[in-house]
């Protein structure tokens, strides 16, 4: 019961899985996946319409006009661009309507078991990228729709036939989605190990990057009108490793990480990309970010083993820069690791800053 729990409780795949997709360059691959497929069965819930064993009372043919349109719109918004979140489970759940709807409307209930074919796609679909209680809606719709048609086909005198094939369906619709469910979260299992360090529980930097990214996707360029990026490096991290030991210096790395999180909350991102080195980006206001990058410097001169670290700074103001995200936190980077070596220079215990860059991402001033 405990793995069932967790199991249920798992969170959903959807954002990891499109930024592995998106990383691997097959997004667009995807797109035009899922775009064949839905136009391919609401094709062939339309093609019943012209069959003599489809639907043949005006509103099993409205129903199925509805259920064809529908799909095929799907697929043109598939077409257009990846979908976000929410709009992929309300896609699903759509889906699951349209499918049942245009399987249970036959008039043929050996049709409507051959239809009911179409939910071990969308069941597929949903194990991979969604939770398991939408899973379980699509699998209980995708069951209780061939269950009707064993029924009819069993009223209809064929039992062992009806029995037959809502086995082998039954057997499709649930067997299939629940691997693909398992394989999927196995991988985000090994796909958050590969971006956490291990030490201080924190993102290193692949994962930095994905998380940064992620940050500059959904900025709301009015609220959060700069994007900043902080260097942070320990000042003498390897002599304090030298006389106190290194399961010392390990609790002093878990003890910054902790400082990061606490200064840190909403629209941050936060890493540990190196022996002794951290960074830390916000979406905030450029004065709220120097403000948080000093209280970083004084939280972690706090700590009680007399460390301190040098911090370098930089920022963009939030107007629709020419480079794309990846490019720019990679600039933004590079411009705060200049600058934390500019305050290691000066003596350590300080903030130095880049400046601000160009809309564009062209360069400081």
């Amino acid at each position: 019961m405990h793995g069932i729990g967790l199991w249920w409780r798992q969170p959903d795949h959807y954002d990891w899985l499109t930024s592995y997709l998106k990383a691997r360059h097959l997004l667009l691959f995807m797109r035009w996946l899922m775009f064949s497929v839905l136009l391919i069965v609401a094709a062939a819930i339309a093609l019943t319409l012209a069959s003599p064993s489809g639907p043949q009372t005006s509103t099993q043919r409205t129903v199925t006009y509805l259920a064809s349109a529908t799909l095929a719109a799907i697929a043109v918004a598939y077409g257009r661009r990846w979908p976000t979140r929410i709009q992929s489970q309300v896609f699903s759940v759509v889906g699951n309507a349209c499918i049942a709807a245009g399987v249970l409307v036959e008039s043929d209930p050996r049709t409507a078991m051959l239809g009911s074919v179409a939910f071990v796609g969308l069941a597929g679909y949903v194990a991979f990228c969604h939770t398991a209680p939408l899973l379980v809606l699509t699998l209980g719709t995708g069951v209780a729709t061939a269950a009707v048609g064993a029924a009819r086909m069993a009223m209809a005198g064929d039992v062992p036939m009806a029995l037959s094939s809502v086995l082998i369906l039954c057997g499709g619709i649930l067997a299939v989605p629940f691997c693909g469910q398992v394989l999927v979260h196995w991988l985000s299992i090994d796909a958050l190990r590969s971006s956490t360090d291990t030490l201080t529980g924190l993102p290193n930097r692949r994962g930095f990057f994905r998380s940064a990214q992620a940050l500059l996707r959904h900025a709301d360029y009015r609220s959060q009108p700069s994007f900043t990026v902080v260097m942070i490096d320990l000042d003498g991290f390897k002599r304090l490793n030298d006389t106190l030991g290194h399961p010392t210096g390990d609790m002093v790395l878990v003890a910054v990480a902790d400082s990061l999180r606490n200064v840190g909350g909403g629209n941050t991102a936060i890493a540990r990309v190196g022996g002794e080195e951290f960074l830390f980006a916000q979406l905030a206001s450029l004065e709220e970010a120097r403000q948080n990058t000093d209280e970083l410097r004084k939280a972690i001169a706090a700590l009680p083993w007399g460390v301190t670290a040098s911090l370098g700074l930089a920022s963009i103001m939030m107007r629709a820069p020419a480079l794309t995200p990846l490019e720019l936190v990679e600039c933004l980077i590079a411009q705060a690791d200049t600058a934390m070596y500019a305050a290691k220079r000066g003596g350590g215990n300080q903030v130095r800053y880049a400046g601000d860059l160009t809309g564009d991402g062209s360069g400081a001033h």
